[in-house]
C-alpha cells in the first residue's frame, strides 16, 4: 500500500482552516468609532455561526457581527460605512432562517445581529400593545422580536395577530421582509397588509413620498433598507 501524500495531506488541512477562519482583507484597514467597535465580535464561533443559514447552500464569512442595543447603534453603523470610500456590506440576521443568503455577506461586510436589540435580559421590552387608538388595536413591534412572544404580548390583552405564521419562533422583521405567507393568507391577506407604520434606516434612498416609500418596503425584501 502506498504512503500517504504529505502535500496533498498539507493542502487539504490549509484548506479547511482558511474556511474557518475569519477573512481580514479590505475591511481589517478600517478604523471603527469606539461606540461601533464595542459592539463588534470577530471570534471564529460568532463568525461561524453568522457565516450560515437555514438553507445550507451558501455560506459567506463576514469580517465581523455587530451587536446593537438600539436602532440608533444601527443607524450609527450604516452611517459610518456609507460615509467609507468604499462602502462596505451590511445584512441584518434575525433566526437565520432565510434559505439563500439573504440575511449573508462576504468578508468585506459586516453582519447585525438583530436578535440583541433592546437588551438580552429585555426580550419582550419593544412590544407594546395599545388597544385605544382610532386605528384600532395595534402592536408597536421590534424587528428581532418572536411572533411567539407577540402572541403572549397580545392575549394578555384579549388579542392576537390578525395575519401571522405557521411556525412563531421566527422575527417579525424576517417574515415581513418576505411579504409574510402563511396558511391564513387566504383570508386576512399576507402580514405585509396588515402593516400600519414602519422604522425604516435607509443608507442611500431618499423618498419625498413616504407613503410610496412604505409600499416600496414592504415588497421588496429588505432590499432598500433595515
Amino acid at each position: 500500500m502506498d504512503a500517504p501524500n504529505p502535500f496533498l495531506l498539507i493542502i487539504f488541512t490549509c484548506f479547511l482552516f482558511l474556511q474557518n477562519a475569519p477573512f481580514f482583507g479590505v475591511a481589517f484597514s478600517v478604523a471603527f468609532p469606539k461606540a461601533i467597535s464595542d459592539k463588534l465580535k470577530y471570534d471564529l464561533q460568532t463568525i461561524s455561526l453568522a457565516s450560515k443559514d437555514y438553507g445550507l447552500m451558501v455560506q459567506h464569512n463576514p469580517y465581523a457581527v455587530f451587536f446593537p442595543v438600539t436602532g440608533h447603534d444601527v443607524a450609527g453603523l450604516i452611517r459610518f460605512m456609507y460615509m467609507l470610500p468604499v462602502p462596505l456590506h451590511i445584512a441584518a440576521r434575525g433566526q437565520g432562517h432565510c434559505v439563500r443568503g439573504q440575511a449573508l455577506v462576504d468578508q468585506n461586510g459586516v453582519v447585525v445581529n438583530m436578535t440583541s436589540l433592546g437588551g438580552l435580559r429585555q426580550k419582550t421590552s419593544r412590544i407594546v400593545v395599545t388597544t385605544t387608538s382610532p386605528l384600532g388595536p395595534y402592536a408597536d413591534v421590534g424587528a428581532e422580536q418572536l411572533w411567539i412572544d407577540v402572541l403572549h404580548a397580545t392575549t394578555q390583552k384579549g388579542l392576537s395577530p390578525v395575519s401571522w405564521v405557521d411556525y412563531l419562533h421566527i422575527t417579525v422583521g424576517g417574515t415581513l421582509s418576505n411579504a409574510g405567507i402563511s396558511g391564513q393568507t387566504f383570508r386576512f391577506g399576507p402580514q405585509i397588509n396588515n402593516v400600519y407604520e414602519l422604522d425604516v434606516i435607509t443608507g442611500t434612498y431618499f423618498f419625498n413620498d413616504s407613503f410610496t416609500f412604505f409600499y416600496i418596503l414592504l415588497i421588496t425584501l429588505h432590499f432598500f433598507s433595515f
